[in-house]
């Protein structure tokens, strides 16, 4: 709430922006919900062998499921974008970083989902 109120008072505040969080907080509830109940599934650690995989699994669907709407909405920047990762370290060292920081992040919240419930880890 108090987020919202002191950016309100932002001449150029983004409404998109803070409607597009909001959807991302809501999806990744309802990833960590989904995740709970393919955890509690018989059989499934035998067949996936850790959460660790678990995660890295869903990780890659999610990334394949995204890629036809990035190149929709992206895909005329493409080139663009190519060029400045290899010719920008700064941006190829912050995004590899990001990416890794991001996948540990994502990665122990899903170990942690494993000994609490979807709520509580969705909260903390």
């Amino acid at each position: 709430g108090g987020v919202i109120l002191a950016s309100v008072n932002e001449l150029d505040f983004a409404w998109s922006a803070l409607l597009s969080a909001c959807l991302a907080n809501v999806f990744a509830a309802v990833r960590g919900n989904e995740n709970k109940k393919l955890m509690e599934t018989e059989g499934l650690k035998d067949r996936l062998g850790s959460v660790g995989n678990q995660f890295c699994i869903t990780s890659i669907l999610g990334f394949l499921l995204s890629i036809p709407f990035v190149l929709w909405k992206e895909g005329g920047k493409l080139g663009q974008f190519v060029e400045s990762f290899k010719t920008i370290p700064a941006l190829r060292n912050n995004m590899i970083a990001s990416a890794l920081w991001f996948y540990g992040y994502n990665e122990l919240s899903t170990m942690t989902l494993k000994k609490t419930n979807a709520v509580t880890q969705s909260v903390a």
